[in-house]
């Protein structure tokens, strides 16, 4: 089970531990966002009931656009997703905390609003960056794969499966084009110097 799903599984079980909780509408906004709150610094994905299609919607979609394969795949793809629902968690906090404070948290007068609003951004940054790194594993690992799967040829039977393929078949392919141009050179010095004899010997054939 990737983590994603063993998190939305424990979110399930936790949920379904506990008491009813609130059952009106502006009880349940309140446990909604006291949920976001609590589980800003959590290694574990929260999602509440009325997030999950919107969670649903989103993990569909990045599946399909991205379509990892492969375990060491799938586990970048959960960080991604870890990461990207962490943000639109942490915009949904800031967005309201501005409207409660009417204006810019950052520079309220308050200290304590201004203590959370840095917080939030925080957090956001922290989670954009490993956003952004779980991007770019996957990024190498679809690259590699790509580069195994369609030049392979270039690639020595041994190679070990994490290697940088990309970087591997490009010095490859480099140097290919380096030999295969000092071999054009050779020709073409050998085919000047092949055409000066025979303009020689056809010379003496005139005489």
């Amino acid at each position: 089970m990737s983590t994603i799903s063993q998190a939305h599984s424990d979110a399930a079980r936790t949920n379904g531990a506990k008491s009813q909780g609130p059952v009106t509408p502006e009880g349940k906004a309140r446990s909604s966002q006291n949920a976001r709150t609590h589980g800003l610094a959590s290694q574990r994905l929260f999602i509440a009931p009325e997030d999950k299609p919107e969670f649903q919607q989103l993990f569909d979609q990045l599946k399909n656009e991205i379509k990892p394969k492969g375990i060491l795949e799938l586990t970048a793809f959960d960080q991604l997703i870890f990461c990207t629902w962490k943000v639109r968690n942490l915009s949904i906090l800031e967005t309201e905390l501005a409207e409660s404070t009417g204006g810019d948290p950052s520079i309220h007068d308050d200290s304590e609003i201004r203590k959370k609003a840095a917080i939030l951004q925080r957090y956001r940054t922290t989670n954009e960056r490993a956003r952004h790194a779980a991007l770019r594993e996957l990024r190498t690992l679809q690259n590699n794969r790509l580069q195994q799967e369609q030049f392979s040829h270039l690639l020595p039977d041994n190679a070990p499966p994490l290697s940088d393929k990309v970087s591997f078949t490009s010095r490859t392919q480099a140097n290919l084009k380096k030999d295969l141009n000092v071999s054009i050179k050779q020709a073409e010095q050998e085919a000047k110097t092949f055409s000066s004899q025979i303009q020689d010997l056809l010379s003496q054939f005139r005489k």
